[in-house]
């Protein structure tokens, strides 16, 4: 039936580990009438002729071209019978199994903004995923073509072009701001895999694990979070300072302008530099006096209630006559 009839088995033995895909190198023309189709665990085969697929076998095991009838062989029979071009058909192997611990990130910063502080956010994400084919057929017709061998970076990298397209949407859709990224990675994580199933499917492909295991900011985005992380000190401080009195805040004031001397001079200032800093020492200790003796104005301000009692008090023991009460009295509603 077969022209040279010198193979005996079809195989792809001992599979390289970067490989997903890879053709076998034999002329068909060449194959034994009692010749074997070994297909391995996790692997499957595809054969091929006029650039159409013929027959899929999936299932792991030993077939005989001479005897079995599975429809892979079928297939191949009733080609092998006729044809007189080897390369007009082809048998391709396929690892079905699942690809893991694929470590990849976002090849450019990703970019949103901030739903709290509407600022830009730029970050990078770093990720560890798996993956498999699902449908044979379809990564067949959407991606492989004819190509002698597929790379599994050359897959890793084309779900990471479809996760990168993704990211930037989501992150602004979940509107996570800066300081909540991390809380949210097992969420993104999930949300992305969701996101990019059916676009993976069109080209017969799953994701099985999907992981963010880091994230880091840009440079710019660094210092716009130093900047609102600064003003968030600031208001706190100011917020705290309404509970300090007037002597606490000096004394702390004095401290901190001696501290700095202290340190100035360590560092060799000049007379000139450490004048400097003792004015803006007083300065600042200055402001804190005049916030703490607003605060504490504030504090001692009568209320209305408290000045007619206090008059009322002064009418019953005496000390005021009734017309001095009445005038008073009027005055301070007349404040009103």
């Amino acid at each position: 039936m077969f022209k040279w009839q010198a193979i005996d088995i079809i195989r792809w033995e001992n599979p390289s580990s970067e490989l997903l895909v890879w053709k076998w190198p034999q002329n068909l023309d060449e194959i034994k009438n009692n010749s074997s189709l070994i297909v391995d665990p996790g692997l499957a085969a595809i054969f091929v002729h006029n650039g159409k697929i013929e027959s899929i076998q999936e299932e792991s095991w030993k077939w005989s071209l001479e005897t079995d009838n599975i429809p892979f062989i079928s297939s191949l029979k009733n080609v092998m019978s006729w044809f007189e071009t080897h390369d007009k058909a082809q048998i391709y192997f396929v690892k079905t199994n699942q690809i893991t611990n694929q470590k990849w990130g976002t090849p450019n910063s990703v970019t949103y903004i901030d739903p709290i502080y509407d600022f830009p956010v730029e970050l990078r994400a770093f990720w560890n995923l798996s993956f498999r084919v699902v449908n044979i057929e379809n990564f067949w017709l959407n991606y492989v073509a004819n190509k002698s061998e597929v790379l599994i970076d050359d897959i890793r990298m084309l779900l990471v072009d479809r996760i990168s397209q993704t990211i930037a949407t989501l992150f602004a859709k979940k509107k996570v701001s800066y300081n909540e990224v991390d809380a949210h990675t097992v969420d993104l994580a999930k949300d992305l895999t969701e996101a990019t199933k059916e676009d993976f499917l069109k080209i017969g492909l799953e994701l099985t694990d999907f992981r963010i295991e880091d994230i880091n900011f840009t440079e710019k985005t660094e210092q716009y979070i130093d900047t609102v992380v600064s003003k968030k000190a600031q208001v706190a401080w100011v917020n705290a300072t309404k509970n300090i009195d007037n002597k606490a805040m000096a004394n702390y004031s004095q401290l901190e302008q001696l501290d700095a001397m202290k340190k100035a001079a360590e560092s060799g200032w000049s007379a000139w530099d450490m004048m400097g800093a003792w004015i803006w020492m007083a300065m600042w200790m200055n402001m804190g006096n005049q916030m703490n003796y607003g605060n504490n104005n504030s504090k001692k301000e009568e209320s209305l209630e408290d000045k007619l009692t206090k008059i009322k008090s002064l009418l019953d023991k005496g000390l005021i006559d009734k017309d001095d009460y009445e005038k008073k009295k009027d005055e301070i509603l007349a404040n009103m």
